[in-house]
C-alpha cells in the first residue's frame, strides 16, 4: 500500500515537471515569434488586380488573373496579413487609358492608388511589371439556331411525321463580338432512341463544352420533340404530261400513266389522292445519247413522307403535225 502511494506521488511530480517544460517551451516559441515579427523585412508579394467600373457594354477577353509583384518593407506584423490571404488590388477601369482593343494599366498612373492600400508604416519599394494590358471587346447579343443531334431507330411500322425539332429552336447568346461572329449554330448533346413507337419529349443539354466560357446563354437546355405515328405504303396511278413539245410535232408515248409509291402515316393514308401528284417529262431533255423520256415527280402531297416512281423511262414516237 505504501509502495503504491509512493509511485502515485512520483507520477504526479513527473507530470507537473512535464507540464512546466511544455509551458516553458511554448513561451519560448511565442517570445521568439514576437521578436521575429517585430523585426523589419523586405518582401516581394504577388497582388491580384481586380477589375472594377468596366463599362456595361464591354467585356474582358482574358479570364486569366492579372497580377503585379509588389516589393514592400515593413514590420513582420504588418506583412503577415498578406501571407494569410491572397492580396487583391481593385482597378478602376474608368481611370485607365485605352484604345480599340486594350486597357492600359501603368505603374505611373496607378502608383498613388496602390500606396493607399498600405498603412504608413509599410514602405512600397517597387512594382513589377510597370505596364499591363487588358484585352477587351464590346458585348453583343446574337440569336443562334439549335441543331438537334439524334441517333434513332423505330419499331417496325413506325416513323417520324416531321423531323426532330427543339423547343426553343434558338438560343440567345451574350458576349464579345469577336467570339459571337464565329458561332453560327449550337448542337444539342447527342440523344439515342431505339425501337421508338410513341412521341418523343426529352430535355437535353446544349453541347457548349468547347465554346468560349465568356458567353452567357438564355438557355443551356432545350426540349427535343418528335411526333411518331404508324406508317404504311400506298400506290396511285398518275397521268404523265409531256412539256416543251414543239408546236410542229406530235409525240406519242407509252404508258400514259405511271405508278407512284408513297409512304405516309395511317392517319393521312385515306386522304391521299392521285390528283395531288403530277408527273412530267421534258421534251428538251432529249438528246442523241438520251433516247428515252425520263419522268419526274413534280408535285406531291405535303402529308406524305416519301414518294418514288416505278417507271423511270418512256418509249415514244415523234411525228410531224398535219397542216
Amino acid at each position: 500500500m505504501i509502495k503504491k502511494n509512493k509511485n502515485r506521488k512520483f507520477n504526479l511530480i513527473q507530470g507537473k515537471r512535464l507540464n512546466v517544460f511544455v509551458l516553458f517551451l511554448f513561451l519560448s516559441f511565442l517570445i521568439s515569434l514576437l521578436v521575429k515579427l517585430s523585426n523589419t523585412y523586405t518582401q516581394t508579394l504577388k497582388f491580384e488586380l481586380s477589375p472594377t467600373a468596366l463599362k456595361s457594354n464591354e467585356v474582358l477577353l482574358s479570364k486569366a488573373h492579372k497580377s503585379i509583384n509588389v516589393t514592400l518593407s515593413g514590420k513582420g506584423f504588418e506583412l503577415l496579413k498578406y501571407y494569410i490571404k491572397t492580396p487583391k488590388i481593385e482597378v478602376d477601369f474608368s481611370q485607365l487609358n485605352k484604345d480599340k482593343t486594350h486597357y492600359f494599366w501603368t505603374e505611373r498612373s496607378q502608383f498613388e492608388n496602390i500606396i493607399d492600400y498600405f498603412d504608413a508604416k509599410t514602405v512600397l519599394k517597387s512594382i513589377n511589371p510597370d505596364t499591363i494590358l487588358f484585352s477587351y471587346d464590346h458585348q453583343f447579343i446574337k440569336k443562334i439556331p439549335v441543331e438537334v443531334s439524334v441517333n434513332s431507330s423505330f419499331a417496325v411500322g413506325f416513323d417520324l411525321v416531321q423531323p426532330f425539332r427543339s423547343e426553343p429552336d434558338s438560343v440567345t447568346l451574350i458576349g464579345p463580338e469577336s467570339v459571337l461572329k464565329t458561332i453560327t449554330s449550337i448542337r444539342t448533346k447527342t440523344s439515342n432512341f431505339t425501337a421508338v413507337n410513341s412521341n418523343i419529349d426529352k430535355t437535353v443539354e446544349l453541347d457548349i463544352a468547347k465554346i468560349s466560357n465568356q458567353l452567357t446563354y438564355s438557355h443551356k437546355k432545350v426540349m427535343i420533340r418528335a411526333e411518331v405515328e404508324k406508317f404504311t405504303e400506298g400506290t396511285v396511278s398518275v397521268p404523265v404530261t409531256i412539256v416543251n413539245v414543239p408546236e410542229h410535232l406530235n409525240i406519242n408515248f407509252f404508258p400514259k400513266e405511271i405508278m407512284v409509291i408513297f409512304y405516309t402515316s395511317l392517319k393521312t393514308y385515306n386522304s391521299i389522292d392521285a390528283h395531288q401528284f403530277s408527273v412530267e417529262c421534258d421534251f428538251n431533255a432529249l438528246t442523241i445519247d438520251n433516247n428515252y423520256l425520263k419522268p419526274i415527280l413534280v408535285t406531291q402531297p405535303k402529308t406524305i413522307k416519301t414518294a418514288k416512281l416505278i417507271t423511270t423511262e418512256f418509249e415514244y414516237v415523234i411525228t410531224p403535225k398535219n397542216d
